[in-house]
């Protein structure tokens, strides 16, 4: 006569059942939706101070635009001023790299 199973939650390889399974997964998928609100929260406070900046300049939206205007007008009534700006940022930049390396 063969032995009763003591075990009804466990199959005959001695394998997890169905439900233990599920449990299982359910267990582990509340545990990543905490890992995933706790992350959105971090995320929120990392990102705050760059949405600050953001909100900044949508806030002056309309005069950015209208300066951004005036800009390119003038520069398209005078070519040689843009050619005089490209050369002295470029120069710039390689002052500021140059002094970066040197602080280092």
């Amino acid at each position: 006569m063969p032995t009763p199973n003591t075990n009804a939650e466990k199959t005959q390889n001695n394998q997890p059942s169905q439900r233990e399974r599920k449990q299982a997964l359910l267990q582990t998928l509340e545990q990543q939706r905490i890992d995933i609100m706790v992350d959105s929260v971090r995320l929120d406070r990392a990102a705050a101070p760059i949405d600050a900046g953001w909100h900044q300049l949508v806030r002056f939206r309309k005069p950015l635009y209208l300066l951004g205007g005036l800009v390119a007008w003038k520069l398209a009534r005078n070519p040689e001023r843009l050619v005089q700006l490209g050369k002295r940022a470029v120069g710039g930049y390689a002052i500021a790299r140059k002094a970066s390396q040197l602080i280092r």
